[in-house]
């Protein structure tokens, strides 16, 4: 009956892992399954993220709107040709769209009730020489712009490495605790079938293969769902077949709490999002004030027109001008906009003191997990090495299930430090704003 047991419990534990590791595939023709490393990974995830197309297509429209300020400082050229048919009692003028010309009624005898045409051809052309600073503002506004949609663009980009980086490694701890659990709850349930015990160790051996039996179940149900955590970082179809390719193992990295601090000042693009949004305010302001500033324009027309073809009489004009603001809520939007630019300030200095603690949090865990997986990593070693050099002269025993549980316990333990300390990593490079040598 024991000997039953063990082979249905194995039995079910490796259908388990087969279906969490390796993905379902048709025996005839099955889709390829694909193996990821983690830099495959990133770039898939850069070319599919949502969020990420977004902000790239903020970009495009930032630049287009460079372009057009830049086009303000073209003169505006035009053609207009118009056919209208008349009727008229006493002199008017035709309305704005063809040409406010003025017209007069026929010599005598002529008929109100009677129509005539007129037809004009007409090219214009107006430029502004001086507006206040207004177009140059314009333009030196939308580069700002530009500027921090960039940086929106490269703040979304590291939240996506990072969100990969953290479903990568997830996964192959996921996998690892798996394989793990399911070597030691087959073992567990040998050295429980060989046992020879009295009724109180008996349960207690019971009770450490079953809890051996959840742990390996539970594993592979998260090794599962961290699959699917993967996927969906990826932006893949939830049924795509894949494999990770990657290793857990400790990178150590020596940092200085203060000096990448200032590299966060200098590096994040949500700072560097802020530093182009304060220039947009200070130019707003300067906008706002260039509003009680004349403007100077040149203009000029010829036009031909005639009351049939071909049109022989011709008029034409060339001048410049000047306009003079009269606004009555010129301090009002001065007033608004320097209020902005405060608030632009205030936040800037949040989000200095954030960065700053992000980094110091960052530092504080990676010390801290960097340690941990030091001791926990020689710990479960020097254990494995004293149960590996008795476990093959030693008999089954209670005492061996036990040190069985512990070599587990320690293992497993070691793997989340493991885990834990690259993420910590990953974290730190995302508070930094770049990656970190070791």
């Amino acid at each position: 009956m024991a000997r039953y047991r063990t082979a249905l419990v194995w039995a079910c534990l490796a259908l388990l892992q087969a279906a969490s590791i390796h993905a379902a595939a048709s025996v005839e023709s099955g889709p390829v399954e694909r193996a990821f490393t983690l830099d495959d990974a990133i770039s898939v995830a850069l070319r599919n993220d949502s969020r990420l197309l977004s902000v790239e297509q903020d970009r495009v429209i930032a630049q287009e709107r460079v372009t057009e300020a830049r086009l303000v400082f073209l003169p505006e050229f035009g053609l207009q040709a118009s056919a209208t048919k008349f009727g008229a009692r006493y002199p008017f003028a035709l309305s704005q769209e063809v040409g406010n010309t003025l017209v007069f009624p026929g010599g005598p005898g002529f008929n109100p009730r009677d129509s005539e045409n007129i037809f004009s051809g007409r090219g214009y052309m107006s430029f502004p020489i001086y507006e206040g600073g207004r177009s140059i503002n314009t333009l030196r506004l939308a580069q700002a712009a530009l500027k921090q949609a960039q940086s929106n663009y490269e703040a979304v980009k590291m939240e996506v490495v990072l969100h990969v980086k953290d479903a990568f490694y997830r996964l192959l701890m996921a996998q690892v605790k798996a394989t793990a659990t399911i070597e030691a709850a087959g073992e567990a349930q040998h050295l429980t079938a060989a046992l020879t015990l009295d009724p109180w160790g008996r349960i207690e051996a019971e009770g450490w293969s079953e809890q051996a039996r959840h742990l390996a179940a539970e594993a592979v149900q998260d090794s599962g769902l961290r699959r699917l955590d993967f996927l969906r970082a990826l932006n893949l179809e939830l049924d795509t077949p894949f494999r990770v390719l990657g290793q857990l193992e400790p990178r150590s990295v020596d940092v200085d709490a203060q000096k990448v601090a200032l590299w966060a000042l200098e590096l994040r693009p949500e700072l560097q999002s802020e530093t182009y949004k304060a220039e947009m305010d200070a130019i707003a302001v300067n906008l706002a004030i260039s509003r009680r500033y004349p403007t100077l324009f040149l203009a000029g027309d010829y036009e031909v027109m005639d009351q049939r073809f071909p049109l022989l009489n011709n008029n034409w004009d060339f001048g410049a001008g000047i306009k003079i603001p009269l606004s009555y809520d010129f301090f009002t939007k001065l007033r608004q906009r320097r209020a902005e630019q405060r608030q632009g300030q205030l936040k800037r200095t949040a989000l200095q003191d954030q960065v700053r603690l992000e980094v110091r949090q960052s530092c504080e865990q990676l010390s801290h997990w960097k340690q941990e997986a030091a001791l926990r990593g020689q710990q479960y070693r020097a254990v494995l090495g004293l149960y590996e050099k008795a476990a093959p002269a030693a008999a089954a025993s209670l005492g061996k299930l036990r040190a069985l549980k512990t070599v587990l316990e320690l293992r497993l333990s070691y793997i989340e430090a493991v885990t834990e300390h690259t993420l910590a990593r990953a974290r730190l490079e995302r508070a930094v704003g770049r990656d970190l040598e070791p």
